[in-house]
């Protein structure tokens, strides 16, 4: 029988409440997921908050202090303290105007996640910006990493993840098939899509032995998983 993947909540349980927040990380840690999927931000006073985009009402986070942000906008601290039995994929996000802020930042990660007593396994640090990855991966080799890719070629993506010594590729799901799977598995990395929210895609993926999927809708999909083994 085919192991179940890991069910990574995306951002949380975010189907009735706001995603990124305390309350999105307590419905998944209610819910039984094996872990969540958040995004990171470091404000002007250096604290690393969650927030998927750069912006919060109107308020840019890279050059706001914490007490300038909204009160539901949580510290990546707080979020891991709710989130401390799951596994964590940390995203860091970088945006395009400053693009060096995401070294920064996970430098800044690399400090906070030192300091926290959990099994370093816990998490699993990732970006877009392969170059953040890289940077954290040399700064702290015992970080699980992963490079996040959304368009082809993948091919290059899973050279870079090998060369590098990052633990996974996650790719967009619609990119995901049986070749990238089997090339990323002899090369001895982790797949896990996103954002898998069709129960018939997700088959299809635990059929070709994906290691997590990262979704939406993570209680259905651990309803219908069930249903299946």
């Amino acid at each position: 029988m085919t192991p179940r993947p890991a069910i990574f909540a995306h951002r949380g349980v975010s189907q009735n409440v706001r995603e990124n927040t305390i309350r999105a990380f307590e419905l998944a840690l209610k819910m039984g997921v094996d872990g969540v999927e958040l995004d990171i931000w470091q404000t002007r006073d250096g604290h690393i908050v969650v927030h998927h985009d750069p912006q919060v009402d109107g308020i840019s986070i890279e050059t706001a202090k914490v007490p300038d942000l909204p009160n539901f906008v949580p510290t990546l601290s707080a979020a891991l303290d709710i989130c401390s039995s799951m596994r964590v994929n940390i995203e860091i996000k970088s945006s395009a105007a400053n693009p060096s802020a995401a070294f920064q930042l996970g430098e800044a990660l690399i400090n906070l996640l030192r300091l926290r007593s959990e099994p370093i396994e816990r998490w699993l640090v990732s970006s877009f910006n392969h170059d953040a990855v890289d940077r954290v991966k040399q700064s702290a080799p015992e970080i699980p990493t992963a490079l996040l890719l959304w368009e082809p070629p993948w091919h290059t993506t899973i050279e870079h993840a090998v060369d590098r010594g990052h633990l996974a590729v996650h790719p967009h799901e619609s990119m995901v098939d049986a070749k990238l799977v089997e090339a990323a598995k002899q090369n001895g990395l982790q797949v896990n899509p996103w954002t898998v929210n069709n129960l018939e895609r997700a088959n299809q993926l635990v059929a070709i032995g994906v290691d997590g999927l990262i979704t939406d809708v993570p209680g259905d999909m651990l309803k219908h998983l069930a249903s299946k083994s």
